[in-house]
């Protein structure tokens, strides 16, 4: 079966997922410096590769990064990680990759479960860790019906867990207690990255002056840019300055959410365009710029809430001492949300008009959004190291092999 499904594989990945068909069938970069191998299936993994992999940079240890999606492979490129792409999950591909690249240990971001990539990794004892594990609810009957498979794919993999319910999740699975450890969330120790403030700059010139309240919707979703452009509409009814930067998920979605904002009336730009004029409405049709959108924001809405995803991540907004406003569907970020949620830091949505009710709130005056933005921000330093902690580990193991 896998080898039937091979060709259809590597076809979808070559139109879907940034082409690099080459190193789709295993023919990545040859090392002879036995690096740390760091994957990433995308845009969120790849932030935190990236974090690792500075950490272990400093330290002089050689690292390679792959990721599996074109997202994914534009932010590491933008952050000068020279990128590979992650191997087609088929024996001939794995096989020939981690002879290529000879680890000496592999790095999994979050859940990524690859049958046939461990059981590569397994024959050459390469060691694969699984950091900031973490098997979502959503997910998790599904990935227990299948507990024979990957139980037997999860041998000789160790896991650097996010909190010890997902460090118990792992031990469902398959995976002995000895081989899990809790780490924490590493997600609250992302920073902005190196080119924040160029990023910065650049978008600020293309907000008119005087410029009215801006708020960003980060991470939207397909079917969510209308609900948000929704919001944004009945926002200006009560401030007419207002003004909404959008970052879309997916870079595909731009148009549409164009199109609705045209729906609605609203003056709408891309920022591609380096618009000069007036706008109601930004669309950041870009990778790797929302650290420098939240920031040039008053409040931000995280997307992937307000349609039944899961949720996006909340904490780089809070990092930046944003009000954080997300929808209801949040399961993927439960403890960070609940952590919010708690401080005072943020606020749940249930749709629309309850967002634009909450903004305008935060932008009446007073000083709700600087307390908000406040408590954000203390909660998310409260909750760092995680990545210090998480990359000793990972070099305990190493070292060890315990």
């Amino acid at each position: 079966l896998t080898a039937f499904a091979a060709p259809f594989w590597l076809a979808f990945l070559w139109l879907r997922q940034g082409g690099r068909l080459r190193e789709r069938l295993g023919l990545l970069p040859r090392r002879s410096d036995g690096p740390i191998w760091i994957q990433a299936v995308s845009v969120g993994e790849a932030k935190l590769a990236s974090r690792l992999g500075e950490i272990f940079g400093k330290r002089g240890i050689p690292i390679f990064v792959t990721s599996t999606t074109s997202a994914g492979l534009g932010l590491l490129e933008k952050e000068e990680q020279r990128p590979g792409a992650f191997p087609a999950d088929v024996p001939f591909a794995a096989a020939t990759a981690l002879n290529r690249v000879n680890p000496a240990c592999v790095i999994l971001v979050e859940t990524e479960l690859w049958p046939g990539f461990l059981r590569q990794a397994a024959r050459r004892k390469v060691p694969v860790i699984i950091v900031n594990a973490r098997i979502s609810d959503k997910s998790l009957g599904r990935t227990l019906a299948f507990k024979g498979l990957l139980g037997r794919c999860l041998e000789n993999v160790r896991v650097a867990a996010q909190s010890e319910e997902q460090a118990e999740r792992f031990k469902k699975l398959g995976v002995s207690e000895g081989k899990i450890a809790v780490t924490g969330n590493m997600k609250y120790d992302l920073e902005p990255p190196a080119s924040f403030l160029k990023q910065q700059l650049a978008l600020k010139r293309l907000i008119p002056e005087p410029a009215g309240p801006i708020w960003v919707a980060g991470s939207v979703r397909e079917g969510e840019e209308r609900l948000v452009m929704e919001a944004h509409s009945r926002l200006r009814r009560d401030i007419p300055t207002a003004k909404l930067i959008l970052a879309p998920r997916h870079l595909g979605r731009a148009a549409a959410a164009m199109e609705e904002a045209k729906r609605l009336g609203l003056n709408c730009v891309r920022k591609t365009e380096e618009p000069r004029c007036e706008w109601d409405v930004m669309i950041l049709d870009t990778i790797g710029e929302l650290w420098a959108a939240y920031s040039l924001g008053e409040a931000a809405f995280v997307g992937g809430s307000m349609v039944a995803l899961g949720g996006q991540n909340p904490v780089e907004p809070a990092f930046l001492g944003k009000p954080v406003l997300f929808g209801p569907s949040m399961e993927n970020f439960k403890e960070p949300v609940e952590m919010l949620l708690a401080s005072g830091g943020a606020v749940r949505v249930s749709g629309p008009e309850e967002l634009s009710s909450e903004l305008t709130k935060l932008f009446g005056g007073g000083s709700l959004r600087e307390s908000m933005g406040g408590a954000a921000s203390r909660a998310v330093a409260s909750n760092k190291g995680s990545a210090a902690e998480t990359a000793e580990t990972v070099l305990r193991w190493m070292v060890s092999g315990d």
